[in-house]
């Protein structure tokens, strides 16, 4: 009996380790198929290349079915950037011969944007007080006043509005639910908050009357950032995913943040402006730290454009200060910076 665990346990884990399925007895098959496998998998994509699945030196094999992202494609197939884009994709593969499958494969392969992301420069044109308290969550710019969500619990998740250069607020609405404050936007004259891992997103009219607790959509692992375009919610989830919503909150579409050698994870507070998608990067991940913002193509996910903003957190003057996490942008087009526990918002041109 020991014997045939240990015997059942060898053949599983060499399986498990070559995508090998055990039902299929055509070691040929196997060596063919995973010699595809190996190929999608190395290889790296770009916009407009095509992916193959040969079956020309597969022995009995009568029909392949092909899925990504858990939708069907033919087995030579084109990656098109709208239903395939750039970022990691599940493929799986089933091999038939007649009606019955005799194998299946599931694997991933990556697909990389066609240009690097510049580095973007900026001065600093301006300075703000800003109350060091505010742990900074959500951040836009509205008609000369700063709209800001913060975090913590205890009763420190508030959404506040107060005159840029002001300390203290004109309006601020205290969440009575124990729960994490994150990110905040404005759409059709609600006000949505999201939270962290509570699952829930709060909408109030623009006098911060809370109208509705929302369910957080199931796309998203975590509340992290939101920002609004045209008619649509982005959110993102601290992945280098961004989720697109309508303002139901009904799904419409994903992006991953790459350029073209890696992913940009950890996106947290995020903002729309001109066209692209600005979002801080919450920890050190390869690329950037707590001190940079990236600049997004939504459509895409191309990442275009990275700054380092690392000077500024030097430059506030509050030992207690915690990361970069505010970003709004005035109507000249000057970006407003500021962070956890900052005492200070900065005001910066951007010079690409």
């Amino acid at each position: 009996m020991k014997k045939y665990f240990i015997v059942a346990s060898v053949c599983a884990t060499i399986c498990g380790s070559l995508f090998i399925s055990c039902k299929d007895n055509n070691a040929k098959n196997n060596t063919a198929i995973t010699e595809i496998v190996s190929k999608i998998e190395q290889n790296k994509y770009k916009i407009g290349d095509k992916i193959s699945i040969p079956t020309t030196n597969l022995e009995g094999i009568t029909k392949v079915v092909v899925s990504v992202d858990e939708q069907e494609v033919p087995t030579d197939f084109t990656i098109d950037g709208k239903k395939i884009g750039l970022g990691n994709h599940t493929v799986n593969v089933k091999f038939f011969k007649g009606e019955e499958e005799t194998n299946s494969r599931d694997f991933t392969f990556v697909v990389y944007a066609n240009e690097p992301a510049a580095q973007w420069n900026y001065e600093i044109v301006g300075t703000y007080p800003h109350n060091p308290d505010y742990f900074t969550q959500g951040f836009y710019f509205k008609n000369g006043d700063i709209y800001e969500g913060t975090g913590l619990r205890e009763g420190k998740t508030r959404l506040i509005k107060y005159k840029l250069g002001a300390t203290e607020p004109t309006k601020l609405y205290q969440i009575k639910d124990d729960v994490f404050g994150e990110g905040i936007t404005e759409l059709d004259g609600s006000i949505y908050q999201l939270t962290w891992q509570d699952r829930a997103i709060y909408k109030y009219d623009l006098d911060f009357n809370q109208i509705a607790k929302l369910d957080m959509p199931s796309q998203v692992i975590e509340g992290w950032g939101i920002t609004t375009i045209g008619n649509e919610l982005a959110i993102s989830e601290g992945s280098q995913r961004i989720h697109f919503f309508d303002k139901d909150l009904k799904y419409l579409r994903t992006v991953q943040a790459f350029d073209n050698t890696q992913p940009y994870s950890y996106l947290n507070e995020i903002e729309y402006h001109d066209g692209l998608i600005y979002a801080n990067v919450y920890l050190k991940s390869g690329h950037a730290d707590n001190s940079n913002i990236v600049v997004i193509d939504p459509q895409t996910g191309a990442v275009k454009g990275e700054f380092n903003f690392a000077e500024l957190k030097g430059k506030q003057g509050n030992p207690q200060a915690q990361e970069l996490n505010g970003i709004a942008f005035k109507d000249n087009g000057n970006m407003l910076l500021t962070g956890k526990n900052w005492d200070k918002i900065f005001e910066v041109k951007i010079k690409k």
